[in-house]
């Protein structure tokens, strides 16, 4: 744990001081509201000037922004400044503190965004003015899941071990299992915000990196192992990719995202080829290569009883994932022609 806290980047620990001060803050105007109100008419747990308000935004814009850095209880935030000092240390060091602050401004303002004015449909369909006034959009759950698709797209077949190594599972897994979570909150407790705003902010992430982030000089990701059916369940691809297709046309047509070397078609099909000899489509066909090795040896340690561990031995530490200082970028590969990197395959959530 020790190792995780020394030398935290400052962009993660200044997230870290603000989610702490902001959180802070809305408790004791909860507290002193609570004081001074009535025994029989207690306020409801709210901060109207830092949690996102859907019928009192237009008086407190800057709870867009802001909502997202404050969570409303202490479990919550003891949680979110774990999860934020894990990953913020790893992706800033991975990304630059100037592209992790992009992606968590725009994740955050835009999934903040698109649930208020999913609670504001549900309030006219409903006429039901609790959503306007007693529901409140808070907290890191978008930024969080979009984390989910950073990592994916980052280091997509590492493991992260529990238990002593008894419970492991695949990194790009991770968000399946926090959209399955979310879902039963939404069942069993109407967690409604909590819901909206998971799925909302990994699909706000995936869209800025696949489309829109630089890498490299690059700008997007267009390869198939981050096209967007890779996201859902072998039996949903045929109708995501359908839904895909049609959407990525359209905002081409209105010059919302640029077309690819091919037919937008058959990019967010991922069939998509990078230009023959050049850099990017060395690194692309060596990252796929490498992936698909990697799927068939762990497809056969499923049935065998032991299978050693991969090693590496440039880097001592890589069995630690949020420790690691460097990126695995794909582009790495390309500068060796005769060398194809593959990440270590068991990773070790150490504390």
């Amino acid at each position: 744990m020790k190792a995780v806290i020394a030398n935290v980047p400052p962009l993660t620990r200044a997230l870290l001081f603000t989610v702490l001060c902001l959180s802070t803050a809305s408790y004791v105007y909860i507290y002193r509201l609570k004081v001074n109100a009535d025994p029989d008419n207690l306020p409801l747990s709210i901060c109207p000037f830092i949690g996102l308000i859907p019928g009192f935004v237009i008086y407190a814009p800057w709870t867009i922004l802001t909502a997202t850095f404050y969570e409303s209880n202490i479990i919550t935030l003891f949680i979110s400044l774990v999860i934020l000092l894990f990953c913020g240390k790893y992706l800033e060091r991975a990304w630059g503190s100037r592209e992790l602050f992009k992606f968590v401004i725009i994740t955050a303002i835009m999934s903040n965004i698109i649930t208020w004015i999913g609670i504001i449909i549900t309030y006219y369909l409903s006429g039901d003015d609790q959503y306007l006034y007693q529901v409140q959009i808070n907290g890191l759950s978008g930024v969080f899941s979009a984390f989910l698709v950073a990592f994916k797209h980052l280091v997509p077949e590492h493991r992260i071990a529990i238990m002593s190594g008894k419970v492991s599972i695949r990194v790009k897994n991770l968000l399946g299992v926090a959209t399955v979570f979310s879902i039963i909150c939404l069942v069993l407790f109407q967690a409604i915000v909590f819901y909206n705003l998971v799925n909302i902010g990994w699909i706000i992430g995936w869209v800025y990196i696949r489309f829109f982030k630089y890498q490299d000089g690059i700008q997007g990701d267009r390869s198939e192992a981050f096209a967007i059916q890779t996201f859902f369940p072998e039996i949903l691809h045929p109708v995501i990719l359908f839904i895909s297709n049609i959407v990525y046309g359209i905002l081409v047509k209105l010059n919302c995202c640029k077309p690819g070397p091919r037919s937008y078609h058959d990019m967010e099909l991922g069939n998509a080829i990078p230009v023959p000899g050049s850099t990017r489509a060395e690194a692309e066909r060596r990252r796929a290569l490498a992936l698909k090795a990697l799927d068939m040896r762990l497809s056969r340690g499923t049935t065998a009883a032991t299978e050693p561990a991969l090693t590496t031995t440039n880097r001592a530490d890589s069995s630690v994932l949020f420790d690691a200082e460097e990126d695995n970028k794909p582009a790495q590969s390309a500068s060796s022609p005769s060398t194809t990197v593959i990440p270590n395959n068991d990773i070790n959530l150490k504390k």
